[in-house]
């Protein structure tokens, strides 16, 4: 028997999961009920573990935002029911998920790592890739 299969029968739950997000921004509209972050909470007591790496244009939804409103004009119509992407995050991290946030993608989108939502992981890209052995599974969401 695996580690892995000792693992998952000892607990009684799934094989530890790193869920890879690249992408930030998937349609506010279309996703304003249920979005990746969201769907991730769901999974959370499925599994070991699930952890979530931000990376490329996806590490803005961990950048505080003084100004941000998940809301949007059409027409005559407020929309105010759109997904507020940093309190998925902080939602994330109260339920124990670890939140890791690519440093360089950070840094080239042009804000400060000391802008991250609490609580998230600023690492390098070469960091990132050598905790993937931690992990039974790797998810690109």
């Amino acid at each position: 028997m695996s580690s892995t299969t000792t693992a998952a029968a000892r607990t009684g739950l799934g094989p530890p999961v790193l869920c890879v997000l690249d992408r930030a921004y998937r349609g506010a509209v279309e996703v304003q009920f249920f979005h990746a972050l969201y769907g991730l909470l769901d999974l959370h007591g499925q599994f070991q573990r699930v952890d979530v790496a931000l990376r490329g244009a996806a590490v803005t939804m961990a950048v505080e935002e003084d100004v941000y409103r998940p809301s949007v004009r059409l027409g005559t119509m407020t929309l105010d029911t759109l997904p507020d992407y940093r309190g998925s995050v902080r939602d994330l991290i109260a339920e124990d998920f670890t939140v890791y946030v690519d440093r360089d993608a950070v840094t080239a989108l042009g804000f400060a790592p000391e802008r991250l939502v609490a609580g998230t992981i600023c690492v390098d890209a070469a960091e990132l890739a050598l905790r993937w052995p931690e992990y039974d599974q790797v998810w690109f969401v």
